[in-house]
């Protein structure tokens, strides 16, 4: 018995504009222009694949993205609560307030365990229902879609590597992005995380900023510093080398303007450092985002491509920096 799944996350709302790290389920926002043309380019590409079943969160922004996905696919939705995002309750999990009551609670004797933001669950209880999703998949076949969240995609992906909580990796979910996984033999299989080739010139319009060599030198070292005692070689590559950097008319992907792209050759036998965050994982491309630098007063994220060797990139127009 094999079985396929392709993870899907939902399209843009206006909430994910924000530059923000927080999920959750508290927010019943509609998708906006660009998240409903996400998904249609995500049903566009799924249209020549054989759906079995197709599953989603029943949370608003899923389910119309589904709806979309469904249509086109021809397909009906079977809409199960436990895909919902990781609901923290009325009180952002960052915030000083419960940051403070949760550390009082600690103290007091409490377990971590059963510690809850103001009625909302804990991370164990989102682990725990995720989990028994997964557990009753094991006994389906075919190839199942699965609509859902930033959240829970990445902790999905997480359980299928037996992750426990304190070991969990990043991973990136953009909207409209599409994961790729095989259960087989009692094995999880990763193909794909996070690809998102199908919507990439789905992008606002850009202005570049003037100080053009003073954002190459201070992105340069901030590169070099991240990433010298970890490679052999390291190119500047994209707008960073073109001198097109710049911010864009609405935030893209979290962030307000161009990205600080990389590409490495990394020292031999290096395993990845468990702080970068996976972008982009597919055949032939893994990409890590690592950082983010202040340039003008905005942050723009850093990302690191891995290549074998200059073969790779000879194509590219690229800057060599170590």
């Amino acid at each position: 018995m094999s079985l396929k799944i392709y993870l899907l996350r939902h399209g843009e709302t206006d909430y994910n504009l924000e530059n923000s790290d927080e999920f959750g389920q508290g927010s019943e926002t509609s998708l906006n222009d660009l998240g409903v043309k996400q998904a249609e380019r995500l049903g566009e590409v799924l249209k020549g694949i054989k759906i079995d079943k197709f599953y989603s969160s029943d949370l608003k922004r899923a389910i119309q993205t589904a709806e979309i996905l469904s249509s086109i696919l021809d397909i009906p939705l079977i809409k199960d609560k436990r895909l919902r995002e990781f609901y923290s309750g009325k009180i952002k999990p960052s915030s000083e307030k419960w940051i403070n009551k949760y550390k009082q609670m600690l103290n007091s004797g409490m377990s971590k365990y059963d510690i809850r933001p103001f009625g909302g669950e804990n991370i164990w209880d989102f682990i725990k229902r995720i989990n028994s999703f997964m557990e009753d998949l094991k006994n389906e076949e075919g190839t199942i879609a699965i609509m859902a969240h930033g959240g829970v995609n990445s902790t999905f992906i997480n359980l299928t590597q037996l992750r426990q909580k304190d070991d969990f990796i990043g991973i990136k979910q953009d909207n409209g992005c599409i994961n790729i996984l095989e259960f087989s033999g009692g094995k999880w299989k990763i193909k794909v995380v996070n690809d998102s080739g199908h919507i990439t010139d789905i992008k606002p319009k850009k202005k570049n900023y003037e100080n053009q060599n003073e954002i190459k030198e201070s992105s340069k070292n901030y590169v070099l510093e991240k990433l010298n005692e970890v490679s052999e070689e390291i190119y500047l590559v994209g707008d960073i080398v073109s001198s097109e950097f710049g911010l864009y008319d609405r935030p893209y992907k979290r962030y307000s303007g161009s990205t600080v792209e990389t590409y490495v050759i990394l020292k031999k036998d290096l395993e990845i450092p468990k702080e970068w965050k996976i972008s982009i994982i597919t055949k032939d491309l893994k990409k890590y985002e690592i950082g983010k630098i202040k340039i003008n007063g905005i942050e723009h994220k850093v990302n690191v491509t891995l290549i074998g060797n200059m073969k790779d990139i000879q194509e590219k127009n690229k800057e060599k920096i170590l």
